[in-house]
């Protein structure tokens, strides 16, 4: 049985074409001018809300390869946490002014020079943004080359170590927070200005590439009560989240330590360790962009009769064109419905279409590729070990990920931040893709949830309801009676 997982990575989602795009544009030449080479081949096919993200697996791994000889060395991985801060600084200057704006009373030139420094400050942030994928891709490679001679019974559990940040991500810290003001309820105080301090800081919290919206106080109370619920001992559990940190990064210098490792194994440690963390921080950045982005185009969609959905079916260049009235809606609606964005990295081009053509581009590059639904187990990496029984909740949606029941299993192409609320009440994650940077290894390890990533057909071969066993021990999802 061939499928696409075994030549391509892919990535999954509900997921509009405008913000996508714009991370595609910064890994074309703005990342080539800025590190040597330009991202690998990316196909990008969009199904009515569903993104499909695909690029040549031979090709993701050898850019990892070059990436992590860029930044392995101590020196250049502080040289690039030193440009991060940098875009983050800018970041925090450019939202600290567009929070103060009333965009409805700006004129059409200045809100298109808003939409431009948002578009350029993405395009920067972006650029650094490119190499977590890949050097996860290879670092996981890596690790397992060193680890190659670790007896089998013990490899698991060092790869889980060693792949596992010490640096909390910020859902974590949004947890830490929520315990703190459950804290002040337990003792009796009055809360209300701590909930609206709470909001103001993480009301951004559910945004993602489909749909943004804004948590208020009153979501977050309903989060304090959950908390409650699950963590009656509030201040016992944030000293227990912290003991979990220092021991973790404890266990970690042991094993590196025992395992007696050279100097560049080492440097790759502290490297994935860094990219595990700007992993999450990536996100955390683009998730308050993703608010502002939505605040502009659907400014502009109001002027010029758009919907914001149409809006964010457009692409950055087109945004002049809207805003003088010489862009053809009809496009934005065809993207709408199915179109196919190409980037060959041979050449530096970006082909797309709509319609036709993209299901004849599609049919072009995957002819040879097909997949079976009569499967009853997949196999995956160990994200976060453990073992449980439930039923499978099957989601491309964050939405509707929100449905998910206590117990039940999570099942989805890739989680993000995003997904944190359904995380919280799911017995297990199960991912068609990631690796040992994806969100779902790195929460599921903060949450103590088991998860198996990578399993490249488990949302085609599982559905809603199935009664499902997940063996953190050994990697493997199966379906069973009942």
């Amino acid at each position: 049985m061939k499928t696409k997982g075994d030549h391509w990575f892919e990535w999954e989602r509900e997921a509009t074409v405008h913000p996508i795009l714009m991370c595609m544009e910064a890994w074309m030449e703005p990342i080539k001018k800025a590190y040597g080479r330009s991202w690998p081949t990316a196909i990008m096919i969009y199904s009515g809300n569903i993104i499909g993200w695909y690029d040549p697996l031979d090709e993701l791994v050898d850019y990892g390869k070059y990436c992590i000889d860029l930044f392995v060395e101590p020196e250049k991985q502080q040289e690039l946490a030193k440009e991060i801060s940098s875009e983050a600084s800018g970041l925090e200057s450019m939202f600290s002014k567009f929070g103060q704006t009333n965009l409805s009373q700006v004129n059409d030139q200045k809100l298109l020079e808003f939409y431009e420094e948002l578009h350029q400050k993405w395009i920067s942030w972006f650029v650094p943004g490119g190499l977590v994928e890949p050097v996860g891709y290879m670092g996981e490679k890596l690790i397992m080359e060193f680890l190659s001679e670790v007896p089998q019974a013990d490899k698991n559990n060092f790869f889980a170590l060693l792949t596992t940040t010490t640096v909390e991500s910020f859902s974590k810290r949004e947890l830490f927070d929520l315990l703190k003001i459950a804290v002040a309820k337990k003792e009796g105080k009055d809360v209300s200005s701590l909930l609206a301090a709470h909001a103001k800081k993480y009301y951004w919290t559910h945004n993602n590439y489909f749909s943004t919206e804004i948590l208020d106080e009153n979501f977050f109370e309903k989060e304090l009560d959950l908390a409650l619920l699950k963590y009656p001992d509030p201040a016992g559990q944030i000293q227990k989240m912290k003991n979990e940190l220092t021991e973790t990064a404890s266990k970690k210098a042991d094993l590196i330590k025992k395992l007696n490792l050279s100097a560049y194994n080492k440097n790759l440690i502290h490297l994935l360790d860094y990219f595990a963390f700007y992993q999450d921080y990536r996100k955390e950045y683009t998730m308050r962009m993703l608010h502002y982005l939505d605040e502009i185009l659907g400014e502009i969609g109001r002027r010029k009769n758009y919907s914001l959905k149409e809006m964010k079916y457009t692409l950055a260049r087109e945004i002049p064109l809207v805003l003088w009235g010489s862009f053809d809606k009809n496009l934005a609606r065809e993207r709408m419905k199915r179109c196919l964005f190409y980037f060959n990295s041979k050449t530096g081009k970006l082909e797309d279409g709509v319609g036709e053509w993209s299901i004849k581009k599609e049919k072009e590059i995957f002819h040879s590729l097909v997949h079976t639904d009569e499967v009853l187990e997949v196999s995956g990496m160990i994200a976060n070990k453990g073992f449980v029984r439930g039923r499978a909740h099957v989601t491309m949606s964050v939405s509707e990920a929100k449905n998910l029941k206590a117990g039940e299993i999570l099942i989805t192409s890739m989680t993000t931040p995003d997904f944190v609320t359904a995380i919280k009440k799911a017995a297990a994650i199960v991912t068609n893709e990631g690796g040992i940077l994806c969100h779902a290894a790195v929460i599921s390890r903060e949450f103590g949830i088991p998860c198996i990533v990578g399993t490249k057909l488990a949302t085609k071969i599982f559905k809603t309801g199935d009664l499902l066993e997940v063996d953190g021990e050994l990697g493997l999802v199966r379906k069973i009676k009942g």
